[in-house]
């Protein structure tokens, strides 16, 4: 198992520029543009720019964490390996695990970079909540981790994978409140909102670092840990029927 997740870190180490570099071009291009846009700008007491820099740091997390093993997996399809993972004498759900764990080392990695050469610009306050902070980096990483297994489990070829990051993971990136506070929506739509799930992944980061929070961060980290469970439970399960030698 942890083989298997040394191989996949090191899968990604030798193309640093597109899994690391990457989206940290994005971050600073979006803070470039926010910081013209919303110079002065305030949401409560938090400056804007730290508003959606909190939001940017979690979406590059969910971004990572859900490309690295979704993308790796339909690869080994391609190319044919994907039977060295039917061989390998372990348990279907430590495979899934191995892969999930690299994502999440991939995401930490990218983040610790990021905030390095980004912090600089960036007003306070930087750790209002640094256990809340802990525990959503740790269950959003491997939460979305284990979301990529079951994409790239379920996806037979770049297109349906392209399919699903598309029309599914980036319009809820989009509308999760990462650029904006749902509790300023007009009517139903901010109920409507907390049905995203990945809003609630947003709005604890968000929470650990601002201390701004859009809604009660205890319920926020209850559905992130039930989330992680359900597709846990969900990739063990894909794993398996993926795998099953025919």
């Amino acid at each position: 198992m942890w083989a298997l997740y040394a191989r996949e870190v090191k899968r990604f180490q030798k193309i640093w520029i597109d899994t690391v570099f990457s989206p940290i071009i994005s971050v600073g291009l979006y803070l470039g543009i926010f910081g013209v846009v919303a110079a002065g700008r305030s949401i409560g007491t938090v400056p804007y720019i730290s508003f959606v820099y909190s939001g940017l740091l979690a979406m590059m997390i969910v971004n990572s964490s859900f490309s690295n093993p979704s993308f790796a997996l339909v690869i080994a399809k391609n190319v044919g390996n994907i039977i060295d993972l039917q061989l390998v004498p372990i348990p279907p759900w430590r495979i899934g695990i191995s892969y999930a764990l690299a994502a999440f080392t991939r995401s930490i990695i990218t983040l610790c970079i990021a905030i390095v050469v980004t912090i600089w610009f960036i007003p306070g306050p930087y750790l209002s909540h640094p256990l809340y902070l802990l525990l959503t980096l740790f269950l959003t990483g491997l939460e979305f981790g284990m979301l990529g297994v079951i994409f790239g489990f379920v996806a037979q070829n770049f297109e349906t994978l392209t399919f699903m990051t598309t029309f599914i993971m980036q319009p809820m990136l989009f509308l999760s409140g990462v650029f904006y506070p749902i509790s300023t929506l007009p009517g139903v739509w901010s109920k409507i909102s907390l049905l995203n799930p990945i809003h609630h992944n947003v709005n604890l980061l968000r929470y650990g670092i601002t201390g701004y929070s859009d809604f009660n961060p205890l319920w926020s980290l209850l559905i992130v840990f039930t989330l992680a469970t359900v597709f846990f439970i969900i990739m063990q399960v894909t794993a398996r029927r993926s795998l099953r030698m025919k």
